[in-house]
């Protein structure tokens, strides 16, 4: 046997990159679910009536779930795979959204909200097997860079674009785009991953 042989065969950059890109989507997704209260809080408050404090609690359910899904979801992305827990967290939080968009008050919004942290949570950890199956081993580091800059993108549309969207077209609408955005990526990745 040549040594050659024994090398990992990896499918071309291209399309590896666009299956790593799937995951990191739903990265820059989920960090962009993370900082939209804290963009739309004079918003949140007006239409739930809420104080400051409360607004926190809020905003906060995203953070509890998203916690307590960082250990099961390592168990699970080992057990059923990237593209299976990818899609239904893309599936779960699309649903939170939806219903985070459409509450008619705090309780529903706090269970779209606790819907949405724990459904993100699996991004990165899937992300990260997916680079293993997909990239070659030198490039883990870079992936592992550009995931946190895919991160960091969410986070900065929402800001100044969220607020101009917000302005505009109003907190629910961009929260329903929002859902769209993750319903067309779970589309993706179940035709591609």
């Amino acid at each position: 046997m040549l040594k050659a042989d024994l090398q990992p065969r990896y499918p071309p950059a291209s399309v590896a990159w666009l299956i790593w890109g799937l995951g990191a989507g739903f990265f820059l997704l989920g960090f962009f679910h993370r900082v939209a209260p804290a963009v739309l809080h004079r918003e949140l408050s007006l239409d739930f009536g809420l104080s400051a404090a409360t607004l926190g609690s809020l905003s906060a359910l995203y953070f509890y779930s998203y916690a307590a899904m960082q250990v099961p979801t390592g168990l699970l992305v080992d057990r059923l795979g990237p593209r299976r827990l990818l899609l239904g967290g893309l599936l779960v939080s699309t649903v939170g959204a939806l219903i985070f968009a459409f509450a008619p008050d705090l309780i529903w919004a706090g269970i779209g909200r606790f819907l949405i942290g724990g459904s993100v949570s699996v991004a990165f950890v899937c992300t990260l097997k997916l680079a293993t199956h997909w990239l070659p081993a030198h490039r883990f580091s870079m992936a592992i860079g550009l995931l946190l800059v895919a991160g960091m993108l969410g986070a900065v549309f929402a800001g100044v674009p969220l607020q101009f969207a917000s302005g505009m077209f109003g907190w629910r609408a961009v929260t329903v785009a929002a859902a769209g955005v993750g319903l067309l990526l779970g589309l993706v990745v179940w035709l591609m991953v």
